[in-house]
């Protein structure tokens, strides 16, 4: 999940450069602590797409917006930059790295027990991506504690270890409802659980992010909550609106939408491992019928698939009138937090608003 390039951005992505490379360097630091057949792995998980070590893609479409390598860390960084601009390097770099391991760790578990086959999976097989995750997990303790060599003040680390920790459980509490949920029918499941589990996951996630650069940049209680509250709500929209493009995506290429399924022998319809396994996204929740279709041998009618197309067709319109309301939220964030010093161009791109 990456935030939205934002109309208003009018600048290359390449002026985030001297930040990657900060990073880069950090995490490439925090890394050589690895034994070398240990750190390879852990390498390619970060070298993954989107990742802070992944290479540009030199075939993105000119017309797409192109986000930088390691939006997850450079958000931490920018925001703690934003509120101390002469935060020491080592101190800053540190804390949005930790964001990173963390990031990737969870993303890899996900992987994993979403039974999506992705290049790291394929590459190295389970029972490494885990013990990956488990190495990540400890980097990222490892990265926020060693801001003592900066002479930071042990309330403050314990606050950082605090909001990471707060953070582990409730997006794993968020995962673990997502997981239950498979077994349950749609038409059985609430809007309100939809968006409370993307709130514990990427509302959790996205509001980690911004609560270390706050911390990190020394803002107060308050500075900290609206920053909180500003991932938060980003996170949740940026859920929503990915859900809503795998199900337009699905719908715009209905031969790649049936799948088998080895233990009913028979087909039906699937977004990538979403609807294979009966995740309940919002659109779908809100198509409560289409569950049901999802379910069915591949023999239905010609009217009743038209009929499921055009119910996810207006779950997704209304998921989408949704996400406007969060990413509105957001703005209003934004602007409490604007009162008392305007964000640079580099923050509200990576923020998408």
């Amino acid at each position: 999940m990456a935030p939205e390039m934002s109309d208003a951005s009018q600048f290359s992505v390449s002026s985030m450069a001297a930040q990657q490379n900060i990073l880069r360097e950090r995490l490439h630091r925090l890394l050589a602590t690895l034994h070398p057949l240990l750190q390879y792995d852990v390498l390619q998980a970060l070298k993954g797409a989107g990742k802070l070590l992944s290479q540009p893609d030199t075939e993105i479409n000119s017309l797409a917006p192109i986000l930088p390598a390691g939006i997850w860390p450079l958000l931490t960084l920018l925001i703690a930059q934003h509120l101390s601009p002469d935060i020491h390097p080592e101190y800053a770099s540190s804390v949005a790295v930790a964001v990173e391991c963390f990031v990737c760790a969870l993303d890899l578990l996900d992987d994993v027990e979403d039974d999506d086959q992705t290049p790291i999976v394929r590459a190295i097989g389970i029972p490494r991506v885990l013990n990956v995750s488990t190495a990540l997990l400890s980097l990222t303790h490892r990265a926020i504690l060693s801001v003592a060599e900066q002479a930071v003040d042990p309330a403050i680390i314990i606050r950082l270890l605090n909001a990471l920790h707060e953070c582990t459980l409730t997006a794993t509490s968020g995962q673990h409802r997502d997981l239950l949920a498979e077994s349950r029918s749609a038409r059985n499941f609430s809007h309100e659980e939809c968006i409370e589990i993307a709130s514990a996951k990427a509302g959790s996630i996205m509001r980690l992010a911004c609560r270390l650069g706050a911390i990190c940049g020394g803002a107060d209680d308050t500075l900290c909550d609206r920053f909180s509250e500003l991932g938060e709500l980003l996170g949740i929209a940026h859920q929503l609106d990915n859900d809503c493009h795998d199900l337009y995506y699905l719908l715009q290429d209905e031969k790649d939408a049936v799948i088998p399924v080895e233990a009913s022998g028979t087909t039906r319809t699937s977004i990538k491992s979403d609807l294979k396994r009966g995740k309940k996204t919002l659109p779908v929740v809100l198509a409560e019928e289409i569950m049901a279709a999802l379910q069915k041998a591949a023999e239905s009618s010609d009217g009743e698939s038209k009929r499921y197309r055009k119910a996810l067709q207006e779950g997704i319109i209304a998921t989408w009138g949704i996400c406007l309301l969060y990413r509105e939220r957001a703005r209003e964030r934004l602007q409490e937090i604007e009162v008392q010093k305007p964000v640079s161009p580099e923050l509200l791109f990576l923020l998408g608003i």
